[in-house]
């Protein structure tokens, strides 16, 4: 399941509302949160801080007004 989430979150460009994740992988919400902190402590993703723009959305129009990033909280994928 970690794998997979790698991939969806590659799949997406590295952009995607962790409701929309949880739903297209078929888990709840709760769980997701646990197995994105198990990525983050192995390494495999990065938590972005809150007011940093990650890489993937440098580019976007939205950015500015962007929900997933006023959130809180955003994730990069680590190579």
């Amino acid at each position: 399941m970690l794998s997979q989430i790698i991939k969806e979150l590659e799949r997406a460009g590295g952009v995607i509302d962790l409701n929309e994740l949880s739903r297209r992988l078929g888990v709840q919400r709760s769980a997701l949160d646990g197995m994105i902190e198990t990525l983050v402590h192995k390494g495999r993703l990065r938590e972005v801080e809150v007011g940093e723009t990650p890489p993937m959305c440098a580019s976007c129009a939205e950015r500015s007004g962007c929900t997933l990033v006023s959130i809180g909280k955003a994730y990069e994928v680590v190579r």
